[in-house]
Order: C-alpha cells, then sequence, then structure tokens
C-alpha cells in the first residue's frame, strides 16, 4: 500500500511539474511572438511612411511639371506615383493582418497567463497538502 502511494505521490509530483513548466513556456514563447509582430508592426509602419513621403515628393514634381515638358517624364513620373499608392496600399492591408494576429496573441497570452497563475495556485495548495501529510507521517512514527 505505502508502495502504490509513492508511486501516485511521484505521478502527482511529476505531473505538477509538467503543468507548470508547460504554462511557463506556452506564456513565454507568446510573449515571443507578441514581440516579434510589434516589432513587424513596426518594420511596416517605417515601410508606408518612407512610401508616404515619396509619394509626396513626386506629386509634387508631377504637379510642378507642365504639360509642356516632355511627355515620357510624365508619364514615368504618374507611374510611379501610381505604384507608391500602392505600396501604401499594400503596406496598410499587410499591417491590418499582422494587427488581428497580434490581438489573437494577445488574446492567447492573456489566457497562457490566466491558466500559470491557476496551475501555480494549483501547486502551492498541492505542496501544502504534501507537507501536512508529512508532518502526520512523522508525527505517527514519533508516537509508536
Amino acid at each position: 500500500m505505502n508502495k502504490e502511494i509513492r508511486e501516485r505521490l511521484k505521478v502527482l509530483g511529476d505531473a505538477r511539474h509538467k503543468l507548470v513548466r508547460s504554462t511557463q513556456k506556452a506564456q513565454l514563447d507568446l510573449g515571443r511572438q507578441r514581440d516579434r509582430l510589434m516589432a513587424e508592426i513596426e518594420r511596416i509602419n517605417v515601410r508606408i511612411k518612407r512610401s508616404g513621403d515619396q509619394l509626396k515628393k513626386k506629386s509634387e514634381r508631377l504637379r510642378r511639371t507642365s504639360k509642356s515638358t516632355a511627355k515620357k517624364t510624365r508619364a514615368e513620373l504618374e507611374s510611379q506615383v501610381n505604384s507608391l499608392k500602392a505600396s501604401v496600399a499594400a503596406g496598410k492591408v499587410e499591417m491590418k493582418m499582422v494587427r488581428s494576429d497580434l490581438a489573437l496573441v494577445r488574446r492567447d497570452l492573456a489566457d497562457a497567463r490566466h491558466h500559470l497563475s491557476h496551475a501555480l495556485r494549483i501547486d502551492k495548495a498541492i505542496g501544502k497538502v504534501e507537507k501536512a501529510m508529512e508532518k502526520r507521517k512523522t508525527t505517527r512514527k514519533k508516537s509508536w
């Protein structure tokens, strides 16, 4: 009977350890993923800002070129402006997708934190029970 109890306590201890470690690992992984997505959002913002600045400059240059200027130069500027507009639009779409991914990761991270705190409370409660069992075990041995 004692051997069976010891085996079950060992299994319980192992499960406790795995639960705490897996929830900590999940929280850490989700935190890293959140940081990666935030960095990606920052890169996209910089790219959109740069493209927007180029778009403003090219648009101003296009506006200043007169009708008498060579048609080839004007057409080239118009194509550059259009490509920059497309680049900005694509950046905004990509930003929207990354933000939605980030929202999911943040939600999962909050869930992982909740599960971790729950696992730590369970671990603490099991530890108290084990201490109480050890005290009972030592007092029984002394009383014999």
